[in-house]
């Protein structure tokens, strides 16, 4: 059994403690523990083991256990010694109640029932929110019979050994019978057998056929909840297919006209920025191979939303006819999934205030699904005809059927009087089979182990028969040890909501280049490459890595040469303004001192002779002539940082 059920009937047995507490008073023995106390224990102990904010030492105790109310009359003064020593044993058995449970057993009935709820929620919301099952649908099995025989969970040995002995025990007891009144058993049983043997054919075909039925039902309401889990992928699946994409080659084009613009408008001094631009253009269009196609913010958003409708929808279904998730339903469920981040706090408001039956809310989502799809559609964030639409609402319509057929199918899954029937059959043929035993001369032995086997395979099947009537173990019959597992179809459809839109989060080719047929680098051989080939391609690949490092590198080296000259040429022009500014500023001067030198002397004429001019000048030497300009050399070689500032030297001035 669920430890949801047993905390749902606790807060079913508080409700229901309270109303008769009310109605007749809060009177109680001395001498006895109430029910409610026992569930208040179970209830807390519960709250204690699972939960550390539950302060429960912090409770005032107080006395569970009222003592008799003393008489007004004091008239006897015997029937007054009397009520003190009765006084004094009920407050002797007070003391002597378990003291460990004093704490817990007085405990506020409302307090008990607030942690013991959000225990219960909390433990049901941990579970549907999973993405990965912690277990199977079903318990699986290995199909060799050393690994079946050694089961016991989950198998009909664990569910009817007890009818198992206790068939064993009334056929001892028949047999001690028998033996007491050997010859009246023989007289009165004559032929029995016959129709026991009789009973036995129709009880053996029409246990078979009610088993075969009831587990009709259980596939039926399995297939329908996988058809569901289907259906709400088909639709995130469509959804993730059909939303709005942004293509890197489109933004690019895009940017790439507008700043094609500003530069054709720009001036010449921006001609060295324009062409850097148009080399890191180059670089980036040989990355944007590994660049892919994403959804558009709104597109993304819509998908998210759709998910979490889908999971929320999902849960409230199992919510609706099962027992294990039904407390999510009430107004604490609802309040706590708000405080868990599930739903808003607007959305169950409306859920709450929708004129619907509470286990039909999962109604309202699905037809938030659809209004979201038309919505989103007419936006432009989902992409897709009118045939799309009619294909979208189809699968609704679908999943309105599938998880209506469940509730139908359980609603009425077999009429009582087929039931009955059957129960009735194999309980006479059990009963009546040690009678059948002693009487044809069967040995006690074997009767009373015959007896048990006889029960432990028609019993078994009954048993296994009504297992599959409650494939989600909403009854409390039997120990429900291998039911259909709600908590993995929820974890499975929650993996389902995200599985597609996350699939499709990068798109690895290009719209731009199917529209424009350059499809060439997705093409591969049918058979693939083989490893001849493989190795080529390889080596092809490792000289086309090595080439393009080595122009990188000399690419690198050019850079940095030509901003070697740049700054070269940038100190050499600001040197020549100096010197410009310089001579500017020594021209008038000069000017005037010659001025005022002629006007006051002649001028002087110096003759030197040829042999003077020698001894001054020296030998005759090829002065190489320096370039007019720096540019002009620079031009004319290609020249290191070094040479240059040599030149620059050699081309210098000297002065005497």
């Amino acid at each position: 059994m669920r430890y949801t059920r047993i905390k749902h009937n606790i807060i079913i047995e508080n409700n229901n403690t309270k109303k008769r507490d009310n109605e007749k008073g809060s009177r109680r023995n001395s001498n006895q523990i109430s029910v409610r106390s026992l569930v208040y224990l179970v209830a807390c102990s519960y709250a204690i083991h699972k939960s550390k904010n539950v302060n429960v030492c912090a409770f005032v105790p107080t006395s569970i256990i009222p003592t008799t109310p003393s008489s007004s009359s004091t008239s006897n003064l015997f029937r007054d010694q009397n009520r003190q020593q009765i006084k004094s044993r009920a407050s002797t058995r007070q003391r002597f109640t378990s003291s460990a449970l004093k704490m817990v057993l007085t405990t506020p009935a409302a307090v008990i029932e607030q942690a013991s709820t959000k225990i219960l929620l909390d433990d049901l919301i941990d579970e549907s929110v999973r993405t990965q099952a912690r277990s199977p649908i079903m318990m699986q099995f290995d199909p060799s019979s050393g690994w079946i025989w050694r089961r016991w969970k989950g198998t009909v040995f664990s569910e009817t050994w007890r009818t198992f002995i206790r068939n064993m025990i009334y056929a001892s007891v028949v047999c001690v019978i028998f033996k007491c009144y050997k010859t009246q058993f023989l007289q009165n049983l004559s032929g029995f057998n016959i129709l026991w043997g009789q009973l036995l054919s129709v009880t053996t075909f029409t246990l078979t056929f009610f088993l075969n039925q009831s587990y009709q039902l259980w596939r039926t309401c399995y297939g329908f909840s996988r058809r569901l889990q289907g259906r709400l992928n088909d639709l995130n699946m469509t959804m993730a297919a059909h939303a709005a994409r942004s293509e890197p080659t489109a933004e690019k084009k895009e940017k790439k006209n507008s700043d094609s613009k500003v530069t054709a408008s720009s001036t010449s001094l921006f001609s060295s920025v324009v062409a850097k631009e148009d080399e890191d253009e180059e670089d980036e269009d040989k990355k944007d191979k590994h660049q892919f196609s994403v959804y558009t913010e709104p597109a993304r958003q819509v998908l998210e939303l759709m998910a979490r409708y889908t999971r929320v929808f999902n849960l409230l279904t199992y919510a609706s006819f099962t027992g294990s998730h039904r407390p999510l339903l009430t107004p604490q469920g609802m309040r706590r999934l708000v405080d868990r981040g599930i739903i808003t706090e607007d959305e169950r408001q409306v859920l709450s205030d929708v004129q619907v039956p509470v286990t039909q809310r999962h109604n309202v989502l699905l037809l938030w699904i659809i209004r979201l799809f038309l919505d989103a559609r007419k936006a432009g964030h989902i992409e897709g005809s009118d045939g799309f639409e009619q294909q979208f609402l189809e699968k609704c319509h679908v999943i309105r059927a599938q998880y209506g057929g469940i509730g139908d199918e359980l609603s009425g899954r077999m009429p009582l009087a087929y039931a009955h029937i059957v129960q009735v059959l194999v309980d006479i043929i059990l009963w009546m089979y040690p009678f059948m035993a002693f009487s044809t001369g069967m040995t006690p032995v074997l009767g009373v182990l015959g007896t048990g086997l006889l029960s432990l395979f028609y019993q078994g099947l009954f048993d296994l028969a009504k297992q599959f009537l409650d494939p989600y173990d909403n009854e409390s019959y039997g120990k429900g040890e291998d039911p259909l597992c709600i908590d993995t179809l929820i974890a499975e459809t929650n993996s389902g909501s995200v599985r597609w839109m996350n699939g499709l989060a990068e798109k690895p080719f290009s719209y731009h280049k199917l529209a424009a047929g350059e499809t060439l680098d997705y093409q591969l051989p049918l058979r693939g490459w083989t490893v001849e080939e493989n190795d080529e391609r390889e080596e092809k690949e490792l000289m086309e890595q090595l080439r393009l490092e080595q122009e990188e590198a000399e690419r690198g080296r050019l850079e940095e040469e030509s901003k070697a000259m740049e700054l070269a040429t940038q100190i050499a022009q600001e040197a020549m303004a100096v010197q410009e500014a310089n001579e500017e500023a020594e021209a008038p001067e000069i000017e005037t001192e010659a001025a005022s030198d002629v006007e006051s002397e002649a001028p002087l004429i110096l003759e030197i002779d040829d042999g003077l001019e020698e001894i001054m000048n020296g030998p005759d030497v090829l002065v190489e002539e320096c370039p007019s300009t720096m540019s002009q050399s620079i031009s004319q070689k290609n020249m290191t940082m070094e040479e240059a500032l040599n030149q620059m030297d050699d081309c210098t001035e000297k002065v005497p």
